[in-house]
């Protein structure tokens, strides 16, 4: 897996993720793999996600087919934008399970993945039953988000910028959690 951070701070909203990447169970050194961002833009946008590799391939796959770039400005239009995602993954990328391993008591969508989104406005996490959560302050998804979270925690009302907050959190996932390595990505969005 992997840890995507957001924070929102002063006039910045910020994104931030660790660079590892895996393939199956073989943790594939950086010097060696030619990798792409987990961390995209997306119109005034941007957006992260943990989980399955497979998923930047088909998210980016997906983007690309896309007419136009989709608003992903608030808590609707990103779950309208993620719901329309999952109903496509289903139909067009035979890759995906459809019936994935879960609860068998829940009676919702598993898109086997989460997101975090990131605009000028704030921080939005989806989960992988595709419920979509607005964050004031900061928000961490993967594996190592306990971790990441911590170091929110202690340092989000320090005079760090949202930068350095998240990158912080970043680098305690990255030296904690196991599942988690390499350096920081960071992307910088001006808040309204």
């Amino acid at each position: 897996m992997s840890i995507v951070v957001a924070v929102k701070k002063g006039d910045q909203v910020v994104l931030a993720a660790d660079t590892m990447h895996s393939s199956g169970f073989r943790r594939e050194h950086e010097d060696n793999v030619v990798a792409r961002s987990k961390l995209r833009r997306v119109g005034r946008c941007c957006m992260g996600g943990v989980g399955w590799s497979v998923f930047d391939n088909i998210l980016d796959h997906y983007l690309a087919s896309l007419k136009r770039t989709p608003s992903l400005a608030n808590e609707q239009k990103i779950f309208d934008f993620f719901l329309k995602f999952w109903k496509v993954i289903r139909k067009k990328y035979q890759v995906v399970n459809d019936q994935p391993d879960r609860d068998e008591r829940s009676p919702f969508a598993d898109i086997d993945s989460e997101f975090m989104v990131c605009n000028p406005g704030g921080i939005f996490a989806v989960s992988h039953d595709l419920t979509v959560m607005q964050f004031a302050q900061y928000a961490a998804i993967g594996s190592g988000e306990k971790y990441a979270y911590g170091a929110l925690r202690t340092t989000y009302h320090s005079r760090r910028s949202a930068e350095q907050i998240a990158c912080a959190a970043v680098e305690a996932a990255v030296h904690f959690e196991q599942s988690c390595g390499g350096s920081t990505e960071v992307i910088v969005l001006r808040s309204r």
